[in-house]
């Protein structure tokens, strides 16, 4: 797994997240998901995009200079959690608004929905340390584990820890797999420092 300590912590690390205008979903089916990983790709540019125009395989097309380096992410039915490295507040923007606005008129264009898809704008926390930065990286890969019970004991807690990596382990929807060292296509979304060799 990637550790904090592998990247200077003199670099600027944010956790961006958002979820869906009341708690809907906003990834439905599996094209859904599919769409927007595509968008987290090809967003993360300088260069403007139309997605209508671009090939099948928009994982493979070049991209000039990042607007942020994407560390982790992970997309859940009805909201999504990104851990960047920030290159400028300027470009963060710049990426968060091609990345919402693109998803949002490919939703609302598929499901004939008008007004905001989202829960107002994205939220954002500095990451300060390298331990929060690792607490980050497990909770955004964990995220696909749900469960409504409360660990009571070390050994409950164990368990749901072993379950929580299973599920994770089988869900394409997130960046988990790159970090277990599978190659796919869309782990060119990451940055090149935290992309399987």
């Amino acid at each position: 797994m990637y550790y904090a300590s592998q990247l200077s912590m003199k670099k600027r690390f944010l956790h961006i997240y958002n979820r869906g205008a009341h708690k809907a979903d906003v990834f439905k089916n599996e094209q859904d998901y599919w769409r927007m990983l595509k968008v987290l790709y090809i967003a993360n540019s300088e260069v403007p995009f139309n997605m209508y125009s671009l090939s099948e395989n928009i994982f493979l097309i070049p991209r000039r200079k990042n607007l942020v380096d994407i560390i982790a992410y992970c997309l859940m039915p009805n909201h999504f959690h990104i851990a960047i490295c920030e290159i400028s507040p300027i470009q963060t923007s710049r990426f968060m608004q091609k990345l919402g606005t693109s998803y949002s008129c490919y939703f609302n264009k598929k499901y004939v929905h008008s007004g905001t898809i989202w829960q107002g704008g994205y939220k954002s926390k500095y990451v300060d340390d390298e331990d929060y930065f690792e607490i980050l990286l497990n909770y955004i890969h964990l995220n696909p584990y749900r469960s409504k019970e409360t660990p009571r004991d070390t050994n409950e807690l164990i368990v749901m820890l072993c379950k929580a990596l299973e599920q994770s382990k089988k869900y394409e929807f997130s960046s988990f797999k790159d970090y277990l060292g599978i190659n796919r296509p869309q782990s060119s979304i990451l940055a090149s420092e935290v992309r399987p060799s």
